[in-house]
């Protein structure tokens, strides 16, 4: 089960590496938030969770794969669209675009404790359900959005990604699953993940 945003990551290429490994085992995707995941690992609906929000549920552990950096995503036709050292106080002036609005908390919040942390209140904050929307927001120019690096591989006319030269703009990618759950497969599935870390050079942890 997974957050919407680390599909774009490489999601994708460790269900890949697992159904080479084990192609005898069906493999059912579900979109969840990281809050509405830990219920469903508790009562056994799902096995594995990936998201983006740290929990303290003592019935869960987490294992942090890495902190993935945060790009702006701004509408093309803008100025700040081709600085390659953008600060977050660049952006303070302009619309902010978060997401997901419900349930809280959850990356939206990490968004504005960014904010908060750099001494920052944007003029104006839209809250929008999912991903798409803030970027469809980005591109008629309503604002500005904060998302994680691999969603720069989703195309988008009209919205352009650029890095944010900001110390602690980063969010984390975090797998999730029940706490001492025995099942052979969580740990074959975390070892596929920490071999394709080290093949596409990415520290796992960090």
């Amino acid at each position: 089960r997974f957050v919407s945003s680390t599909l774009y990551g490489y999601l994708p290429e460790v269900i890949r590496r697992y159904r080479v490994e084990r192609p005898e085992v069906e493999i059912s995707l579900l979109e969840l938030t990281s809050l509405e995941q830990i219920p469903a690992l508790k009562e056994g609906r799902i096995d594995v969770g990936f998201g983006r929000i740290p929990h303290g549920d003592p019935q869960v552990d987490r294992v942090l794969m890495r902190n993935e950096p945060l790009l702006a995503a701004l509408p093309a036709t803008h100025p700040l669209a081709a600085r390659a050292d953008l600060r977050l106080a660049d952006l303070a002036h302009l619309p902010l675009v978060v997401y997901p609005k419900a349930p809280r908390p959850s990356y939206a919040d990490q968004v504005l404790a960014l904010y908060r942390a750099c001494g920052l209140r944007p003029p104006l904050v839209h809250e929008v359900k999912e991903l798409q929307t803030a970027l469809g927001l980005v591109a008629a120019e309503s604002g500005v959005a904060l998302v994680p690096a691999s969603v720069a591989r989703l195309r988008r006319d009209n919205v352009v990604y650029a890095p944010l030269d900001e110390p602690g703009a980063i969010s984390p990618v975090i797998m999730s699953t029940r706490r001492d759950d025995p099942s052979p497969e969580i740990a074959l599935i975390l070892k596929l993940i920490k071999r394709m870390y080290r093949d596409q050079g990415i520290p796992f942890g960090q």
